[in-house]
């Protein structure tokens, strides 16, 4: 608290804030080793979508700037972040388990339709026996 603002981790113990989601930070006041980087922490300034949407024909916007977010809905905010994420991983999830029992049911029904089938074939056989067998016992 020495520093002027409040922390999230000052006001609930033992949570550690994520420096991706705190805004509005003096820059390298939170800074991430290389190694914890990673691909997912890309950098998505507003001159960064900006250039990408440049580049895509679209024209580019003015800079806006986000209001400063105090500790606690940071917090909320990266609790949502998690949230979200949890859900589409879990929606992700879900529909696989669907389309793997949807594999499964479909197999099943291709062998029932093959044994239905073969059935079919054998009770027509049954019959033309049966049909050859009541004519010669009538000649007979």
């Amino acid at each position: 608290m020495s520093s002027g603002h409040l922390d999230a981790s000052e006001m609930l113990p033992g949570y550690e804030t994520n420096p991706d989601l705190l805004f509005n930070q003096p820059s390298g006041s939170h800074t991430m080793p290389e190694s914890e980087a990673g691909p997912a922490s890309q950098s998505y300034s507003p001159s960064a979508m900006s250039q990408s949407s440049s580049s895509q024909g679209k024209a580019p916007k003015t800079q806006r700037r986000s209001p400063p977010v105090d500790p606690v809905t940071a917090l909320k905010r990266q609790r949502n972040n998690v949230a979200a994420r949890k859900y589409r991983q879990k929606r992700i999830d879900r529909i696989a388990e669907l389309e793997e029992e949807l594999r499964g049911v479909k197999q099943e029904r291709d062998d029932l339709r093959i044994r239905l089938a073969r059935q079919e074939a054998e009770a027509a056989a049954l019959r033309s026996m049966l049909q050859m067998n009541s004519g010669k016992g009538a000649k007979s």
